[in-house]
């Protein structure tokens, strides 16, 4: 195999398979996979025998794997069909011209001691082929992929990525990508940029640089050029909600307008119900800020109204839809008038007796009722707070291995009891007194939550 592997590809016309023609298609299929890709494409366009053995995946699974292993190892950690195939036209291109790059010294990262070949490498394909779709449809996915770590990896290859993600905004990515959303209109391509960038900006100075260079309103305008894709608005909404972790961001991507793009995408009636959780989560982030709230508090009110009779039937989308409902009502009484102007009462009722054997729904659903009920005292409020009460011991009784559904309906339960006798008086006829006691007392052995600690430290129900 070495001796064919040393010797130039020469072609005949009268017989361009030459001796490949006599060997078996298993060790073709391995000779092949053991060459260069400059050898190997001309090879696979030699013939439609040779091409449709050459698309095979495995071939080119095992020369990424040879070639680019941190990068092989990443795509198969995260991989998505939907966006990549070692066998396409585009990951072929872009391994042919990654092999095709002037052999350097190679890098290290002075620090960790990572090897840094594949993202320089990467990189220097990506810009040298600015303007090819075949290109940047695969670079904005390898960059994506060198930029990520799953929740399940091991503390190593956290660290390596860590590595990579801050070498390849160094190298241009966050530029690149940012030139991807200007330049091409493909949506498949457009989201992988996307996704890059929501990679990338968890690096601080990714994120910096991203800003700077008015990304934020490019990833805008991609959702608005796009209002039918999915792709595009679930990574757009992922980009900007990694970007959204520091307050002076929120406030950016506020003022750039996103709010509104999240809002016309809630109104789309291409998506699925799942599909509409991008947007919503977008909008919980931003509901962070004051602002915002103000702003856009009515019509994301309305926003969730529209949604929620869908969310009767979606568990997924309800606890995404209670989530913002929490957010754009807390500590805004004209939000919290809306909401309850709007039935929001009865309708979170509704969903916790819809999803009564839900822990997460049960949680979320009372803490939207204990946000309206907040500062209001009218007696119909009282009644609903009755209400409310037995609802959350029922489900302590109910949830009693839940741990997250314990403290908080724990909390609520000491709010309540605190604030009014009667109440108190209700919660301690119910049992409530001793399901409190014992949310208190369950902690596990790793317990290393300091809110927890701290709030615990003002929950408790006298008799």
């Amino acid at each position: 195999m070495a001796a064919l592997l040393e010797f130039p590809v020469h072609f005949d016309h009268e017989n361009p398979l030459g001796d490949f023609t006599f060997l078996p298609p298993e060790l073709l299929e391995k000779v092949m996979w053991n060459m260069s890709p400059e050898v190997l494409v001309p090879l696979m366009l030699s013939c439609s025998m040779l091409n449709a053995l050459a698309h095979n995946e495995r071939i080119w699974d095992k020369v990424y794997k040879r070639i680019m292993p941190h990068t092989h190892k990443a795509l198969h950690l995260a991989p998505n069909p939907d966006y990549w195939k070692f066998r396409n036209a585009s990951s072929i291109k872009f391994i042919h011209e990654y092999c095709r790059l002037p052999k350097v010294a190679i890098p290290v990262d002075k620090d960790s001691g990572a090897d840094l070949t594949e993202v320089l490498k990467s990189m220097a394909v990506m810009k040298a082929f600015s303007s090819s779709i075949l290109v940047q449809r695969a670079a904005v996915y390898v960059i994506r992929r060198l930029a990520y770590y799953p929740q399940v990896c091991d503390k190593k290859y956290r660290e390596r990525i860590e590595v990579f993600r801050s070498a390849l905004g160094r190298e241009g990515a966050v530029e690149s990508s940012v030139e991807v959303l200007a330049h091409f209109n493909d949506p498949d391509v457009l989201a992988g940029a996307l996704c890059a960038l929501g990679n990338l900006v968890i690096d601080a100075d990714n994120a910096q640089r991203l800003t700077e260079l008015e990304g934020i309103e490019a990833i805008i305008y991609a959702i608005k050029r796009h209002p039918t894709s999915f792709p595009v608005l679930d990574y757009g909404c992922f980009a900007l909600c990694n970007l959204g972790d520091e307050y002076k961001y929120k406030e950016a991507i506020t003022k750039a307008g996103a709010p509104l793009a999240a809002l016309h995408a809630l109104s789309q009636s291409c998506f699925r119900p799942e599909e509409l959780t991008p947007p919503l989560d977008l909008l919980s982030v931003l509901c962070q800020v004051g602002d915002c709230k103000i702003e856009y508090g009515r019509r994301i009110i309305e926003a969730v109204d529209t949604i929620l009779p869908t969310a009767m039937s979606h568990t997924k989308l309800m606890a995404h839809t209670l989530t913002l409902a929490v957010l754009v009502c807390e500590n805004l009484d004209d939000n919290r008038d809306y909401a309850v102007e709007k039935s929001f009462i009865e309708k979170m009722f509704e969903a916790m007796a819809k999803f009564d054997s839900e822990s997460l729904i049960l949680v979320k659903a009372s803490l939207v009722l204990f946000t309206l009920f907040w500062r209001n005292n009218e007696q119909p409020m009282m009644q609903h707070r009755h209400r409310l009460i037995r609802s959350i011991i029922a489900s302590m009784k109910q949830h009693k291995d839940d741990l997250s559904l314990q403290r908080t309906a724990a909390a609520m339960l000491s709010d309540f009891a605190h604030s009014d006798n009667t109440l108190k008086r209700l919660i301690l006829d119910l049992g409530g007194k001793e399901l409190v006691k014992a949310a208190l007392n369950a902690s596990p052995e790793d317990e290393s939550d300091p809110e927890w600690s701290a709030l615990a430290a003002f929950i408790s129900i006298d008799d």
